[in-house]
């Protein structure tokens, strides 16, 4: 990765890291049982050391926080100062004394080789212009049986709710930041198949992938529109950009796309993740 993308990721993490502060509980709770599934496939133990890559505020760690104890740790790491200092807020709140919160990039991994026994990593790492260095990495440093399990996103028609402000930005004729089908896009890595190659290619051996539906749900437009336009990467800086009168130009765009979700209690959109496991020889 060079040194533009390294900055620009820094500089995205840190902006957002507010929002997804506030939202941190609902962001993870949404897909908690994706974040179970991580952490049962690490299956961390008392004693063990375990690491948490993009871990934004850092809920999906600790939850294996909890499991290494006594006389284990979780190492929670993120490229950005803010959600680094978001995360370390959590684990004061929950008094938890065995997690290490440490700015860190999931491509370049600053520990010694062997040193941990569980890589996690929810929604992090398509979201990374080499993934392949992250997973290599990973792989170094984890002890022998140790284990990896990471979540992507899924195809974009499976996670509606992700890319209707986009279309809405483009309705109203603007072009949104970045490909998110190109490596670092939310939705670069949405092959099953893709993920096993490059966990195979990091010296993994065959790794274990499923698919994994859920619900978001939201009640009403403003409740959609809050949540999206404050956590959505480029996307919510773009719209943070404009003038007023585009945001609700855009936000006019949007509403009627939502309609097909409606229900009783407001809109519910079916969500996708692909979820993989491996183990160290």
């Amino acid at each position: 990765m060079t040194e533009p993308d390294t900055e620009q990721m820094k500089q995205w993490s840190d902006a957002l890291s507010a929002a997804w502060e506030r939202n941190r509980q609902r962001l993870f709770e949404s897909q908690r049982h994706v974040s179970e599934w991580l952490v049962d496939h690490v299956d961390p133990q008392p004693g063990q050391t375990i690491l948490e890559l993009a871990a934004g505020p850092g809920e999906t760690g600790f939850l294996a926080a909890e499991r290494v104890q006594p006389g284990g740790k979780l190492i929670s790491t993120d490229l950005g100062q803010g959600m680094v200092d978001a995360a370390q807020r959590g684990v004061d709140e929950r008094g938890l004394t065995n997690v290490e919160c440490r700015v860190m990039d999931a491509q370049d991994i600053d520990l010694p080789d062997a040193s941990v026994d569980g890589v996690l990593c929810r929604f992090g790492l398509m979201l990374m212009p080499e993934p392949e260095r992250a997973l290599a990495g990973a792989r170094r440093v984890l002890r022998p049986h140790g284990r990896i399990a990471y979540a992507v996103w899924g195809p974009p028609d499976r996670n509606p709710w992700m890319m209707m402000l986009a279309m809405a930005i483009m309705e109203k004729g603007h072009t949104p930041p970045g490909n998110p089908f190109e490596a670092g896009g939310p939705f670069s890595l949405p092959d099953p198949e893709r993920n096993r190659e490059l966990v195979r290619a990091a010296g993994f051996p065959e790794p274990e992938v499923q698919e994994l539906t859920g619900v978001m749900g939201f009640s009403d437009f403003d409740d959609y529109w809050n949540l999206l336009s404050a956590v959505s990467g480029p996307l919510a800086l773009f719209i943070a950009s404009l003038p007023d009168e585009g945001v609700q130009g855009i936000r006019a765009a949007l509403e009627p796309m939502l309609e097909p979700f409606r229900t009783d209690q407001g809109y519910e959109f079916p969500t996708f993740a692909v979820v993989v496991s491996a183990s160290s020889r």
